[in-house]
């Protein structure tokens, strides 16, 4: 029989076993990303190449191959996100049986707490969460000094000032998940008591109506609505607030940009081409940032769930284990 200290183990060896998939979505990440290139280069050789040269032919082979690329970019994007939803299903076929049994010994275990804990809807956060855009955020995420250093290549400039830009964005991301912290626990905690409140109202129907608590059970379910309601306004005034200055400061960044590429090229420090391929470019390296803040109400909501999933399954020993019963007898006694 596992202890109660291995139990914890369970959930890391569950998502351990999901490695060589992760693996595989590392790998189809670093190549699109890599072919997200596709559109600076492009540009770079068209103002640089074409339009001095006038050159249609060249235009033509420039496109062609241009398309080719984007092509494989959607589909290698396509198949990384059918890995993900692989993924998502295995960890839940791995667990779900756990969690369904932790859900039926609950009431014997917390009491009336258990109407607070639901392991199969932490597990489905968990699945909804790995199965969407949000884990692509995660691998696409530690490229954004790739961009950064092909900017610099660019012209060294271009490459202070993408990376003073990338690093406040950074940083205001940051400011987000401290400020957001605490409203998004209070949210998930007013949610669950909401739902326990609810599953406890139909569970007691009859005694409810009986001595007449119907009026006070609705009182008490509309002042935890007025505060489910007020953190979850906080929270999304947050998030709403990090997302708009946010991307005030990446045009703001991108126009700067595209200013100090047009300065160099008055002064002969760098060709046509870089402006528009430096601003592309550092589209694409703050695009993970952006994404990160649209996930961020899923991403705080699988964090909870997570946790809340570990500490239920540590709180049982092993609740799928059958009982042993005693040898069953042959003689028939009347």
């Amino acid at each position: 029989m596992k202890t109660q200290q291995e139990l914890p183990s369970l959930l890391r060896t569950a998502m351990s076993d999901c490695a060589p998939g992760l693996l595989g979505v590392g790998l189809f990440s670093a190549v699109t990303n890599i072919l997200a290139l596709t559109g600076s280069l492009y540009m770079l050789q068209v103002y640089d190449r074409v339009l001095p040269s006038q050159s249609v032919p060249t235009l033509v082979g420039l496109t062609v191959g241009m398309l080719g690329l984007y092509a494989a970019y959607g589909l290698l994007d396509f198949v990384r996100l059918r890995l993900l939803v692989r993924i998502a299903s295995r960890l839940y076929r791995n667990l779900h049986q756990r969690a369904f049994a932790v859900s039926v010994l609950l009431p014997l275990k917390a009491g009336r707490e258990a109407d607070r804990v639901d392991p199969l809807r932490d597990l489905d956060h968990l699945r909804g969460f790995l199965s969407g855009s949000g884990p692509t955020v995660i691998f696409d995420a530690p490229w954004i000094p790739f961009y950064l250093l092909i900017i610099y290549m660019l012209h060294p400039s271009l490459g202070v000032l993408a990376t003073v830009g990338a690093l406040a964005v950074v940083a205001l991301t940051a400011v987000a998940e401290i400020l957001g912290r605490r409203p998004a626990r209070l949210t998930s905690e007013a949610m669950i008591s909401q739902r326990a409140l609810a599953e406890s109202g139909r569970r007691n129907a009859e005694v409810v109506q009986a001595m007449g608590l119907s009026s006070r059970l609705a009182r008490r379910w509309s002042d935890m609505v007025h505060g489910y309601l007020l953190y979850q306004e906080r929270l999304s005034d947050i998030i709403g607030g990090t997302s708009s200055l946010s991307k005030a400061l990446r045009m703001a960044l991108q126009s700067s940009v595209l200013g100090l590429g047009a300065y160099l090229v008055i002064g002969g420090e760098a060709s046509p081409g870089v402006i528009i391929a430096s601003s592309i470019l550092l589209g694409r390296a703050l695009a993970p940032v952006d994404a990160a803040i649209a996930n961020w109400k899923g991403f705080l909501t699988t964090r909870h769930s997570y946790f809340q999933l570990k500490a239920t399954f540590d709180a049982f020993e092993n609740p799928t284990e059958p009982m042993e019963l005693p040898r069953p007898q042959t003689r028939l006694t009347v």
